[in-house]
């Protein structure tokens, strides 16, 4: 299935390390002052920037509040350089974000959804071989063994068409146009699913990740031979027997590898 995507994604983080040391009543030798240092421990940094959310650096990333929101840098390790939000137990999260220069480093970012400790699902998006290519990779448990996901696209608003895909670790393609743009935000969101009818296609408890674009037919697929375009599309948990429906999420981790991200806006909404 190939992909096609126009606009700027996502969100980010800092962490700062600080050293915690302790002050006796006798000097001590250099050395010993310096193992001390070597000792201390490390305190992450996090700070409060968006209504009901914590964020807290991930790896060597660097975080300061900016009067539009959040700016985090120090993103050179899409494995481990980031930011971790967290918050109240919720249903539903959403963010605005736009990262400079993220095909550079050629390494992408990822998304994971936590329950507690809990890794509850995974999203990544890598840098493809050729300009303008990157991948989708989600990863749901919600089913023993793994879960199947759709993926959805609308157009303002309207069902454009639906693909299952069945392949669960088979990389999507996707071309991802206007790549190097560093303005066009992106809205990025992960919900657990509260079905509203018999007639809903989506289970209750399903894991969802969402990209919405402000571009009129930013994303366009190949739904085996179906072209299908539209502004949004979601990548939705296929929940089969013996599952687990998860009702809440208390934190997203963003790791990324860019020049920099741009957090504009960042909200969640909790269950009743």
């Amino acid at each position: 299935m190939s992909i096609k995507l126009t606009g700027r994604l996502m969100a980010a983080a800092l962490l700062s390390l600080t050293a915690a040391g302790c002050q006796g009543e006798e000097s001590q030798p250099a050395e010993a002052d310096a193992l001390s240092n070597q000792e201390a421990p490390v305190k992450q940094q996090c700070v409060g920037t968006f209504a009901g959310v914590t964020h807290c650096a991930t790896g060597d990333a660097k975080l300061a509040r900016t009067e539009t929101g959040l700016n985090v840098t120090g993103l050179a390790n899409a494995a481990s350089d980031g930011v971790s939000s967290n918050f109240a137990a919720a249903t539903q999260w959403e963010q605005k974000a736009v990262f400079q220069d993220l095909a550079k480093a050629g390494q992408g970012f990822a998304l994971a959804a936590r329950d507690g400790e809990q890794v509850v699902s995974t999203i990544q998006v890598g840098i493809g071989n050729e300009p303008g290519r990157v991948t989708f990779q989600p990863q749901f448990t919600g089913t023993p063994g793994g879960s199947t996901y759709s993926v959805y696209v609308y157009s303002g608003g309207q069902l454009q068409g639906r693909h299952i895909n069945r392949g669960l670790w088979f990389p999507m393609d996707a071309s991802w146009y206007d790549i190097h743009i560093r303005f066009t935000p992106i809205h990025t969101g992960f919900r657990n699913h509260t079905s509203f009818g018999a007639h809903d296609p989506i289970a209750s408890g399903a894991c969802v990740w969402a990209f919405r674009s402000a571009t009129p037919g930013a994303f366009t697929f190949d739904f085996d031979g179906r072209i299908v375009s539209g502004d949004h599309v979601e990548f939705v948990e296929e929940l089969g027997d013996g599952h687990y429906p998860y009702t809440s999420f208390s934190a997203i981790d963003l790791t990324a590898a860019a020049s920099a991200l741009s957090i504009q806006s960042e909200s969640i909404i909790r269950g009743k």
